[in-house]
């Protein structure tokens, strides 16, 4: 099994800092607060674990078929575009963690991270991370996996205070923009080593995939603005 760093870093950089702030690492801020630290890690490693070998085996499979495999690492791209998008709406949704015996304590833990995860923008961003890289699972899986563990042990051992020092907002606001940078620079790569577009059409595609990223971001910012406003009216 052979590891390539690149591939390992890039992966291990972009799902840390999507996870940072989001709404499984406050669930396992909550789950410390009930359980011994040992059992909330144990529960997050083997579903981690589960987690990512279901994306990791998936996006494989999907980017190594040639057929398909050009158009899969085309829509990655796109993807982590929407990613960053996402990244900018802000978690109303409160984590919980649900009670339970000492002994089925992994168990719970193991559980509720599955569930909160499964699907999540982590998830599918290792997924998206496999299908451009079909010739190093093994990088996807272990940078995808260090980086969640860590960033969830920060959850774990440092709990609120972390987020008093970083805050949600500001994390939100880099991971979009570093997720959508990304998507366009996939997306160039997926356009001329792909489908083998010459320099200025593959320019003038990103442009646009750009503009409507930015407008999009734009509106979703002013959206929350305006929403923000009308929250505060209406308390008052």
């Amino acid at each position: 099994m052979t590891v390539d760093f690149g591939v390992f870093a890039t992966t291990f950089g972009m799902v840390l800092l999507m996870e940072m702030g989001d709404k499984t690492q406050l669930l396992v801020m909550a789950c410390a607060s009930k359980y011994k630290a040992r059992h909330v890690f144990a529960g997050i490693t083997i579903s981690i674990i589960v987690l990512n070998l279901l994306a990791v085996s998936l996006g494989t499979i999907i980017g190594g078929i040639k057929i398909i495999q050009d158009i899969v690492k085309a829509a990655a791209s796109l993807l982590f575009i929407f990613f960053g998008l996402l990244s900018l709406r802000k978690e109303e949704e409160e984590a919980t963690c649900s009670t339970g015996t000492s002994t089925g304590a992994i168990i719970t833990v193991a559980l509720a991270f599955f569930l909160a995860e499964i699907g999540d923008k982590t998830q599918l961003s290792t997924f998206s991370f496999s299908t451009l890289y079909p010739d190093s699972p093994a990088s996807v899986f272990i940078g995808s996996t260090a980086a969640l563990l860590i960033a969830d042990c920060i959850g774990l051992a440092t709990g609120a205070v972390a987020l008093k020092y970083i805050p949600k907002r500001i994390m939100a606001l880099i991971s979009s923009f570093l997720f959508i940078l990304f998507g366009l620079i996939s997306e160039w790569s997926a356009l001329r080593n792909n489908f083998g577009m010459d320099e200025t059409k593959a320019r003038i595609i990103v442009g646009i995939t750009a503009i409507i990223a930015l407008l999009a971001a734009a509106i979703i910012l002013i959206f929350q603005k305006k929403h923000a406003k009308d929250s505060c009216h209406t308390t008052k």
